[in-house]
Parts: C-alpha cells; sequence; structure tokens
C-alpha cells in the first residue's frame, strides 16, 4: 500500500465498532484505508497509543479575526471583584507600555457586582491611560474616560440604529457602549485599528497600508492555529466583508490556511440595495480546497443583558418593551427572497424569540416566492424559541446553529441577570437543544469564539453536565454521543459538506482528531480528555508534545 500517513494503535470513538483498535492510511488528503492494521513503505506512522480518533470538529460559529486579536488581549472572564480587576489591568497595563489603548475581554455583567461597570469605575483602576473592557457576549464594552474623550465621545455620540453610547443623567458618557456601533467607536483607537470587528457590521476599512494587511493575516493565522490546537478542521467565521475576503483568498492561494474557512458575507439594513448586491455577489465566489463562500450573514436583534434581544410580549422589567428588532420584516423578507434566489445559504442571529419568529417568517416568504429546495437556512444562538414555532423549524428544513457554552450557569457564566433579564415564562423553550432536536431539526454546534472558551471537548462538558434552572423547567441536554454529533456531522451537513468531511470513512477527507483520555469522562467531575492530533486534509496541523512519532517505519 502506498500511503502519505498511518495512524496505528487508535480507538474508535463512539458508533459502529467503538473501542476498537485501528489503523489509518491517508493519501492525497484522503482516508485510503481503515482497518484493524496497516503496512505502507515509506509512509510517516504515528503511533495513537490508544487514542480516540474521531472526525475533525467543525466549528459552526466563530469570529476568527476577532479571536485572533484577543490572544494578545487581558482575558477577564475568571475575575471577579474590584480589586482582582484592578490587580489584573494593571499587570497587563505595565507589561503593555506603548499600548495606545489597553483592551480587556471576556468580562461577565456582574464582573464589580449587581452594578454594571463605569467610567469612574475603570477610571479608580486606570486614570491615565486610555482602557477598553469587552463584554463576554461581545455585544457590550465599558471605557474609561481617557478612552472616551480620546474617541470623542465623552458626552456621547449617536452610534446609529441598534447601538448606543449610554449617557447619563449629568450629560456624559458613563462608559458602556452597547451594542457593534458604539463599541467600534473605541475600539478603533486600538493597535488593530478595530479592523478585525468591522465584518460583525458589514463594514469595511479605510485604506489599510502593506504592513497592517500583513499584520491581520498574521493575526488570522494565528487564530487558525489555535483551532487546530483544539481539534477543529472548519471553522464558520461569522462575520464576513470584502476586506477579510480578500485576506482568507490570498491566504488560501499561499497555503496559509491551515483549516477549512467557510465566510459568509454580512448584510444589515443600513448597507442599502447596492451594497446588498456586492456583497451577495462576493458571496457567490466559488469554493476552493479550504475557503467557502456561498452565504449570507444578518443579525436579527442583539443579546437578553443589553436589552437589545427582540422578544414575543414584553421584557420582565420593561413592560411595554420587546427590544427592536435590527430589520423591519419587509425589508429581511426581500433581502431572503433575493438570497434565495441566488442560491445562497442564509444566516442569522436570532436570539430573542421574537427575532427567532421574525427569521421564520422571511425564510417563509423566500420558499414561498422560489419554491422549495434544500436551502439549508440556519438560525444562530435560538437562545429562546416559542413553543409555537418549534415545528417551523423542521418544516422549513432550518439548522440550528447553537453552542453548548451559552447557557447561562454555563462556561463560567452567572445566571443573573440574564435569566430574570429573559423572563421565567421563556426558561422552560430557552436554550432547547433536546426539543429541537427532539423535532428532527439537524443542529450544528459551535462556540461564538471569542465569546465563549474555543475548546470543543470544554463546549461537550458544558452541554454534558448543563442543569435546569428550575425543578419544572425541562432537561435540554443532549447525550455525548449527541453533542459529538453535532460537532462533526452536523457541522458538515450545515456546510453542504457531509459527503467531504465530517465522518470516518474510506474515500472522505482525512479531516482527524486523536483524543487521549476518556470521552465519558466529560460528563464526570475529573475530565481527562484532551486533543493530541489533529490532521487537516491530510496534512498534520497540531501535534502535543509527547506523542510518540516514528518516521518511515
Amino acid at each position: 500500500m502506498q500511503a502519505d500517513i498511518l495512524i496505528r494503535n487508535a480507538r474508535l470513538g463512539p458508533g459502529d465498532g467503538e473501542g476498537n483498535s485501528v489503523c489509518v492510511a491517508i493519501r492525497g488528503g484522503r482516508i485510503l484505508a481503515l482497518e484493524s492494521d496497516l503496512f505502507a513503505e515509506g509512509a510517516r506512522v504515528i503511533d495513537a497509543r490508544g487514542a480516540i480518533l474521531l472526525p475533525g470538529f467543525v466549528d459552526s460559529h466563530v469570529h476568527v479575526f476577532t479571536g485572533g486579536t484577543t490572544l494578545a488581549q487581558l482575558n477577564v472572564s475568571a475575575v471577579s471583584g474590584r480589586e482582582a480587576l484592578g490587580e489584573a489591568v494593571r499587570t497587563f497595563a505595565a507589561a503593555e507600555p506603548d499600548a495606545r489603548l489597553l483592551c480587556a475581554y471576556g468580562a461577565n455583567y456582574t464582573i464589580l457586582g449587581a452594578q454594571r461597570p463605569t467610567r469612574q469605575d475603570l477610571d479608580a483602576i486606570l486614570p491615565d491611560r486610555p482602557f477598553y473592557m469587552a463584554a463576554t457576549d461581545y455585544h457590550c464594552a465599558w471605557a474609561n474616560s481617557a478612552a472616551l474623550s480620546l474617541a470623542g465621545i465623552a458626552a456621547g455620540f449617536d452610534a446609529g440604529q441598534g447601538a448606543e453610547v449610554v449617557v447619563g443623567p449629568d450629560g456624559l458618557a458613563t462608559g458602556e457602549l452597547r451594542e457593534f456601533g458604539a463599541m467600534a467607536l473605541v475600539k478603533r483607537l486600538s493597535a488593530s485599528g478595530g479592523r478585525e470587528e468591522l465584518g460583525l457590521s458589514g463594514a469595511e476599512p479605510g485604506q489599510v497600508s502593506g504592513e497592517e494587511r500583513a499584520a491581520d493575516k498574521a493575526v488570522i493565522h494565528r487564530a487558525l492555529d489555535h483551532c487546530a490546537a483544539h481539534g477543529i478542521t472548519t471553522v464558520v467565521n461569522m462575520d464576513g466583508n470584502l476586506y477579510l475576503a480578500d485576506l482568507l483568498e490570498e491566504m488560501d492561494r499561499t497555503g496559509d490556511l491551515p483549516i477549512r474557512v467557510s465566510l459568509p458575507m454580512t448584510l444589515t439594513e443600513a448597507q442599502g440595495p447596492e451594497r446588498w448586491r456586492a456583497l451577495m455577489e462576493r458571496a457567490m465566489t466559488p469554493a476552493t480546497d479550504r475557503l467557502r463562500f456561498g452565504r449570507v450573514k444578518m443579525f436579527m436583534d442583539g443579546v437578553f443583558d443589553t436589552w437589545t434581544a427582540h422578544v414575543v410580549g414584553d421584557y420582565p422589567d420593561r413592560p411595554g418593551f420587546a427590544g427592536e428588532p435590527l430589520f423591519s420584516q419587509n425589508v429581511f423578507n426581500g433581502i431572503c427572497v433575493e438570497a434565495d434566489r441566488r442560491g445562497l445559504q442564509i444566516a442569522v442571529h436570532a436570539v430573542g424569540d421574537g427575532a427567532v419568529r421574525r427569521v421564520l417568517d422571511g425564510y417563509q416568504a423566500a420558499r414561498e416566492a422560489n419554491g422549495v429546495r434544500d436551502a439549508r437556512h440556519r438560525i444562530e444562538h435560538i437562545d429562546t424559541i416559542h413553543p409555537d414555532d418549534l415545528s417551523r423549524l423542521a418544516a422549513l428544513g432550518i439548522v440550528a446553529s447553537m453552542q453548548p457554552v451559552h447557557p447561562p450557569g454555563s462556561a463560567g457564566l452567572p445566571l443573573e441577570p440574564t435569566i430574570s433579564l429573559m423572563g421565567r415564562a421563556r426558561w422552560p423553550y430557552a436554550f432547547a437543544w433536546a426539543a429541537i432536536q427532539d423535532r428532527g431539526v439537524p443542529i450544528a454546534f459551535g462556540t461564538d469564539w471569542p465569546v465563549s472558551p474555543l475548546d470543543p471537548l470544554f463546549a461537550i462538558r458544558c452541554a454534558l453536565i448543563r442543569q435546569p434552572w428550575a425543578d419544572d423547567v425541562p432537561d435540554q441536554r443532549l447525550s455525548l454521543r449527541q453533542c459529538l454529533a453535532a460537532y462533526c456531522e452536523g457541522g458538515a451537513f450545515a456546510e453542504f459538506g457531509a459527503g467531504e468531511f465530517g465522518r470516518l470513512a474510506v474515500g472522505m477527507a482525512a479531516d482527524l482528531v486523536l483524543v487521549d483520555g476518556e470521552l465519558d469522562s466529560l460528563g464526570s467531575s475529573s475530565p481527562n480528555a484532551r486533543v493530541v492530533l489533529t490532521v487537516a486534509a491530510g496534512r498534520v496541523v497540531h501535534m502535543a508534545e509527547g506523542l510518540d512519532r516514528r518516521e518511515n517505519a
């Protein structure tokens, strides 16, 4: 047998033959054979030493450019209290003496207690240097006075539809910046110029120098390497603009995409028809081995913690207020009809049950206008769904793109204030993975990194140990096997790649992961599973230190 790589002494993961020892032969980027043992003269041989063999993970919702930038920022997701935050920020500031804007991310809304941070709170920690701290959901941030002044928004600013520079009774900015339009006013002062977050609103950077362009590519490459280190072989990058599309195409041509990347183009209502057409045209770019287009992305709402999620009914603490949708229904329907007519897949961020309903209405309009096809239009997140709308998901052929690290109480997230803002009546249908899957709706898992930790094994653990918020709330957990399917076959199905990757079979792309330890431990008090090898399209893109390997054995 002629093979490029042999992986010996691996154990099959959940499914047929679970636990059996297997040898995998890889040639030309594909699985050539799966047998109990194989020999290939001249092949690179990797001894799995009993590690578990799985298909490569598909993270169906990430923000690669932003995530790569955070690798050089201060992560405060595990920080709580004024003293701890102050120590972390001042230590970080001392290590970054030349930074124009110091950036942190991952802050819980309760990082300083029940009251949200203010510019005065941050001034007390760092009074003399501009400082910016993004909330854990990336839909809100806080800035100190130095940052607000440098950005020219100390007295407030009109941040555009759906965004707000919060202003206090004194007429001055409180420091809270809600949603992307407001956050970008300060983030543009960072070393990256905020280019990494422009795709969230479908905006483009101004003139970018060759040096800046090279730096942006380096950030993206680091992010993709970080994904590979966690066993991820395909990512869907949910914040596309023309600039990022060009960067990724350039990287693909030069062989600098270590894993597969899919890029939807982001549409907003404010862009208007000419821009929509340009982005849809770009989305129709043909796929290559490692880069896929073929889809558009929209935001129908924000998040509960900023009262920007759109709900059916009202917010419990704000009678008569349901949150403002980011698209009027007629405009949204029209975009859905046109994108669907072009054969594009549509993905829409929808957190509130009202936003989910509006998205379903838009997909229904597209089907009525263009006829039934295997579009696999997606809804991203579905934090809440009205029970009347559950049956519509399967009827419209929707893919539920969901994140097991998002429920409050999981992944280090506090329950409050989110579950109270959501409202007690919505709890039974919050993050309703089991109810959705039980209705035959395909689920694709992801993390929304850097909103949440990237590691798929950690995300699966969060899914397995999630607890209902009250005794009368249904248990919406999935089994280990179902979680793995959502991260592998489900992600491949959502990408129209089920015949290419997402399964272990002869002829499929050699997107493989070796996991040391036991997968069953993910649901226990002592998890021991970790990724030790990642192979993407037949190329080793990550190998943990200590994994025995022999060349030409």
